[in-house]
């Protein structure tokens, strides 16, 4: 009989931390000190950078009073020293004059741009006194949040204090929730924040679609460029020749779209053949028969016509994996808000990565070392609230976090008001950009009773919305200290290189007066408060964090099982399940099968968009020093016997049109190395809000043409069965 295992153990091990983690007297100062001296009206900062998600350590330097310059804490595990272009450009973004100086509340129609400046008391004051009405008449869970960012606590535990569970943080839904339940579904645990995937060890890698090159999370980038060097062969699958693929050993240009396809093909090739890591997957597998049959179907041939991909490469890329077995990984993808079958896509991707038997291996997948500390809470006496929420997460969606939310089906859910959600927060994230469709987004908006937005600029969002709270940027404010986990578990520390430079406030700070104007008793610690009795529990002060920044635990063993430890999987079986147990249970096909996405009609094109190696989650678009670095185009890829069809020449002016809606102009880039059937723009263009000077009216709104389709099993989105056309400007 199998055993089984609870839908809330596997739900709270999707979102955990991470288990047994380094003591306590583990901790030591092997960070080495910033090797700075500080002449007269010279000081230094100790912070992490917040231009994109990935927490890179870093050291302002402050000269009279101003930052002139960020440098990398050279043994942060995040980053090693190194800053990439946008972390360098947060010194422009501190002193962008398009910057939010004041709180706001609007005067004029929703859209119109229209606001006044007012004093802090009197937005808490408004805020306050609106929101309470909304609770008195709809009842707390009216209320909404969509958060991201390292703030985005003070507004979930707010939220959680008013009463309401509908806390979304977009990022799940929108990049990895489908990735992090496939993989839990598989190992019992998931991918986590900081994929632990071991470059610098790998003798092959396999990245469908990952482009590693271009996402520049520092520290991912510095391992996987090691690997290069140090050997690896790489594999590279993607619609388009991006700079990762320019790295590649072997790249492979997919049919977008039949990547399971691909994926199901290798693993039929590799159990034909018996190729497989037979010790680990006779050892610690469920399902290995099931899977053979199962696959039988999808031959390297079936797969050749579905990719476009040519068998021998196919062949040549399954035994370049087994060839370097266990020391080998295919990545288990980021953004995977695809083509709504996207968990069984991420299903495939870690079986065959359990045929690698790569799991804590060196080269394979390792496991994060963390540190294991009793810290304190922000906030006294919270409770979470645990009634049902208006998105499905728990109950539509049985196996999605409750924690983390729906957010593209919350957006939905106010759109609709099948549920009376008229209170909507929003925190450092930009729905009119995130979700999968800008017309739901307006529709939710016009549907709300108030929209607040905490934001340091006047995005979208914030364009439509009743009150703007301006937060002060990283590199002005003190946030709670961080913990997190790589091949070592460290602390990370923020304290403002300067003070506000206009009326701007901390997340912690707004959420607080916004509390207590709200007459809640829930006390918020001040962020100065809560890191120093974080750091006196362990044996710091304050002090050793302004002289280190970042503070790494003592080494743990990353690789256990290559040293001789049993693994342990949380799943049903025990094991790491090719047969899913749990799927097989909540009436899901318990093994991933090929589903062949819509596509485009002969004059359409499958609209792919994704990041470029200077912007990220639209929050450097606005950056002058990274325009600068692509002279402010905007550039659209297209195939080039495409183009030349339609009369398009490369630097064309050229938009995107689907239905009654038509783009900013782009710059056309005509290329072969892009699939003729889609085309590729950056994520983050085409704002609407006028008080975003630089990039107002240009480029594509990736939001007004993507697709907005639910994945059924983890309720995450599906972006890319947008199909559009493109025309001259």
């Amino acid at each position: 009989m199998k055993s089984r295992i609870s839908r809330r153990r596997f739900l709270q091990g999707t979102i955990a931390a991470g288990a047994a983690a380094a003591t306590l007297p583990s901790l030591s100062l092997i960070a080495g000190e910033v090797e700075h001296s500080t002449p007269s009206g010279v000081t230094y900062a100790q912070n992490w950078c917040e231009m994109c998600f990935w927490k890179c350590g870093l050291t302002a330097k402050v000269v009279d009073g101003k930052v002139t310059k960020l440098e990398g804490q050279k043994s942060c595990p995040s980053n090693f020293g190194k800053l990439c272009a946008k972390g360098n450009s947060g010194v422009f973004q501190l002193y962008d004059p398009d910057r939010l100086k004041k709180p706001l509340i609007r005067t004029g129609e929703r859209g119109s741009g229209q606001f006044k400046e007012v004093s802090w008391d009197e937005a808490i004051k408004y805020v306050a006194e609106k929101c309470n009405a909304l609770k008195g008449k709809y009842g707390p869970e009216t209320f909404t949040l969509f958060a991201h960012g390292s703030g985005e606590h003070s507004f979930v535990d707010l939220l959680h204090i008013m009463g309401s569970p509908n806390i979304c943080i977009p990022s799940y839904a929108q990049c990895t929730g489908s990735r992090d339940i496939g993989w839990a579904l598989t190992y019992g645990k998931p991918v986590g924040g900081k994929e632990p995937v071991d470059s610098e060890n790998a003798k092959c890698i396999m990245l469908l679609g990952r482009n590693i090159a271009e996402a520049l999370h520092v520290g991912e980038l510095q391992d996987f460029i090691n690997g290069c060097a140090n050997g690896a062969y790489v594999i590279y699958v993607d619609p388009r020749y991006s700079k990762t693929a320019a790295k590649a050993n072997k790249y492979m240009m997919i049919k977008p779209g039949t990547d399971t396809a691909l994926v199901l093909a290798m693993i039929n090739y590799i159990l034909v053949k018996e190729i497989y890591n037979k010790d680990f997957v006779d050892n610690y597998t469920y399902g290995l028969e099931e899977l053979k049959e199962h696959v039988r179907q999808y031959t390297v041939k079936w797969a050749a016509g579905i990719t476009e991909i040519p068998e021998q490469d196919i062949i040549e890329a399954a035994n370049k994996l087994c060839e370097a077995a266990p020391h080998c990984y295919i990545h288990p993808g980021r953004r995977l808000t695809r083509y709504g079958t996207d968990t069984q896509f991420v299903r495939a991707i870690a079986i065959l990565n359990a045929l690698m038997g790569n799991w804590e291996q060196p080269g394979g997948i390792y496991k994060p070392v963390p540190l294991k500390l009793d810290t304190p809470h922000m906030v006294h006496d919270l409770e979470k609230v645990d009634t049902e929420r208006a998105d499905g997460a728990g109950t539509e969606f049985p196996i999605a976090s409750t924690d983390l939310g729906l957010a593209n089906k919350m957006m939905q859910a106010i759109a609709q008001q099948k549920h009376p959600l008229k209170g909507m927060f929003v925190y450092g994230c930009n729905p009119f950009h995130n979700q999968g469709s800008a017309d739901t987004v307006e529709k939710a908006i016009k549907a709300s009773e108030l929209i607040v937005t905490c934001e340091i600029y006047m995005t979208d969002t914030a364009w439509y919305s009743d009150v703007i709270l301006p937060e002060s940027t990283y590199l002005e404010r003190y946030d709670p200290i961080i913990i997190t986990s790589r091949k070592s578990g460290y602390i990370q520390y923020r304290e403002p290189a300067v003070p506000p430079l206009h009326d701007t406030l901390g997340g912690w700070e707004i959420a607080a007066r916004l509390s207590k104007a709200m007459g809640y008793e829930n006390h918020f610690m001040d962020v100065r408060e809560y890191n120093k009795e974080f750091l006196e529990s362990i044996g710091l002060t304050e002090e050793n964090m302004k002289k280190h920044g970042c503070l790494v635990g003592a080494e743990g063993d990353p690789f256990p099982i290559a040293s001789g430890a049993e693994p342990e999987f949380h799943t049903p079986s025990g094991k790491a399940e090719l047969f899913s147990s749990m799927m097989d249970d909540l009436g899901y096909e318990a093994m991933p099968s090929y589903e062949a996405p819509p596509m485009p009609r002969g004059d359409e094109f499958r609209l792919l968009f994704g990041r470029l190696s200077f912007h990220t989650h639209a929050r450097t678009q606005n950056n002058a020093w990274l325009l600068a670095l692509h002279h402010s185009q905007v550039e659209l890829w297209i195939n080039s016997e495409r183009a030349k069809n339609l009369g398009i020449k490369n630097g064309d002016d050229v938009c995107i049109v689907k239905g009654d809606k038509k783009s900013h102009a782009c710059i056309a880039k005509v290329v072969d190395n892009i699939h003729k059937d889609a085309i590729f723009i950056p994520h983050g263009f085409g704002s609407v809000s006028k008080m975003l000077t630089r990039i107002s009216g240009v480029g594509a709104r990736d939001s007004d043409f993507t697709s907005d389709e639910t994945d059924p099993i983890s309720g995450s989105a599906g972006f890319h069965n947008g199909f559009v056309k493109v025309v001259k400007a």
